[in-house]
């Protein structure tokens, strides 16, 4: 089928963390994907009207650079991606579409629950795929120069007071750890150049866990909170290093912090990280395996096709009695009005 692939930035397969890019690329093996940015947006609608797609999905944040994408959603339905639960017309945005896809599968059974009327599904996670080879390369080259410091790739630092994060660095070093940081610059070897992932978004259960999945597709230690998306997860609590939950016997995948205890258990973390090789490589492996088998493109693919299958049979729900005034306005509202005075209607 044709589809219109609403987001806002064009993808980019060699950025880790642009995760749908290589969903879409997978996609794209049955299904005739455009993607509509917010610079093109305003071409879809004559587009449209002379060749209509079969159907749209909207990728949808609570950044500016997603704002324009929710006035094409509520005049033309079609999936809603969640990439984060907290939008601030949430409600509005579920009930404009035919299907929504959670982050995860706590966040759809709990949208589900809220808006029974709704078509809730999870995508499955959506990882994205570094190349191996070039990041083991990459660190044997590395070894065979002569000893160097272990590099920490810290993704988001945005947490609760913007400190957390930088404050547990500084006191990982002050109780003597040794090791050197790098921030994401979008660059494909920046997963290659690190040895642990710290990704410990804020809060911790309203976005899709990329920047750990990319850790993961890389081989690498991978440091992020307890939330959702990691709550069937084999993990290690970074205070005792032993694995959470009662007889896990599947080897940890990654090390999770409580929210309540943040900056202390990611210090905690990072000076066990950064000093022990065995257990960032057994973490490395067991977060690969993991990966590997449940969190490829092709797996969200998989998932994504019976999603859109469904999609284009559905209706969005009724609109509530409450419906916000004006959300559903395409701009031809005077041009109705006028026509209206002379008993006059047409398909504008």
């Amino acid at each position: 089928m044709r589809i219109a692939w609403f987001r806002d930035t064009t993808p980019d397969v060699t950025d880790p963390l642009d995760d749908t890019a290589a969903l879409m690329g997978e996609l794209r093996a049955a299904h005739d994907i455009d993607v509509v940015t917010e610079h093109d947006a305003h071409d879809f609608v004559w587009q449209q009207q002379r060749r209509p797609w079969n159907l749209c999905v909207y990728e949808l944040d609570h950044t500016r650079s997603h704002q324009f994408v929710l006035a094409y959603l509520l005049n033309y339905p079609g999936v809603l991606l969640l990439r984060s639960t907290a939008l601030p017309h949430l409600r509005v945005a579920l009930f404009a579409s035919r299907v929504v896809v959670a982050p995860g599968t706590a966040d759809a059974e709990r949208l589900q629950a809220m808006y029974p009327e709704v078509n809730v599904r999870c995508g499955g996670p959506i990882g994205s795929a570094p190349d191996l080879p070039l990041a083991r390369r990459s660190g044997e080259a590395a070894e065979a120069a002569g000893p160097r410091s272990v590099t920490l790739a810290v993704f988001d630092q945005r947490t609760r007071d913007g400190g957390i994060v930088c404050r547990a660095l500084q006191r990982a070093r002050d109780a003597g750890a040794e090791f050197e940081t790098i921030k994401p610059d979008a660059d494909a070897n920046m997963l290659a150049r690190c040895d642990v992932v710290i990704a410990p978004g804020w809060p911790p259960w309203h976005q899709m866990p990329t920047a750990v999945l990319a850790g993961m597709a890389a081989g690498k230690a991978v440091v992020t909170v307890e939330m959702d998306a990691t709550s069937e997860w084999p993990a290690v609590d970074p205070q005792t290093w032993q694995p959470r939950g009662l007889g896990v016997a599947d080897a940890p995948i990654a090390v999770t912090i409580d929210p309540r205890d943040e900056e202390h258990s990611l210090m905690l973390a990072i000076r066990r990280l950064s000093s022990d090789a065995s257990s960032r490589e057994q973490l490395g492996r067991a977060a690969h395996a993991w990966w590997k088998a449940r969190a490829t493109p092709a797996h969200a693919a998989a998932a994504w096709t019976q999603i859109l299958d469904e999609a284009v049979r559905l209706s969005p729900p009724t609109r509530p009695d409450d419906w916000p005034s004006g959300s559903g306005a395409d701009g031809s509202e005077l041009a109705r009005a006028i026509l209206s005075e002379f008993g006059l209607t047409t398909d504008i």
